[in-house]
């Protein structure tokens, strides 16, 4: 997969969600690159881009890849952005197998809905035909 493909496919709000991170409702958080009282870092899920607004930050800014970099940087001490790749490219699989196994259930329930449906018609077509054959 290409590095194009992954940006594309990957929001950084699944990114987050790996981390177990969750912005506020203007889209910020806590910095985790440093101590930080106040949230700091900006999330824009449109661009897929992010931004620390701290002087004491040395992540800056970046995208998708460029926050799975820095996390594992973070966590192991000893990552290169060849493995922030691997990382990003397995997550965007596990989005693909979510989005297909949300379609699935989707359909899934409209089948059962349409079934339910069918059911309903056929007992009122019962019903008005007994009614026509067998007035009480």
């Amino acid at each position: 997969m290409e590095i194009h493909e992954i940006k594309s496919r990957l929001t950084l709000q699944t990114v987050l969600h790996h981390y177990n991170l969750s912005p506020d409702k203007n889209h910020r958080l806590r910095c985790p690159w440093h101590n930080d009282k106040t949230p700091s870092l900006q999330i824009y899920p449109k661009t897929n881009t992010w931004t620390c607004f701290s002087t004491n930050c040395k992540a800056g800014s970046g995208d998708q890849i460029e926050f799975i970099y820095q996390m594992e940087k973070l966590r192991t001490g000893n990552t290169n952005k060849h493995e922030a790749l691997k990382l990003a490219t397995k997550l965007c699989a596990g989005e693909k197998e979510k989005s297909l196994i949300n379609t699935f259930h989707e359909l899934q329930q409209k089948r059962v809905l349409s079934a339910e449906r069918y059911r309903k018609a056929d007992l009122t077509d019962l019903k008005e035909q007994l009614k026509k054959h067998h007035p009480i």
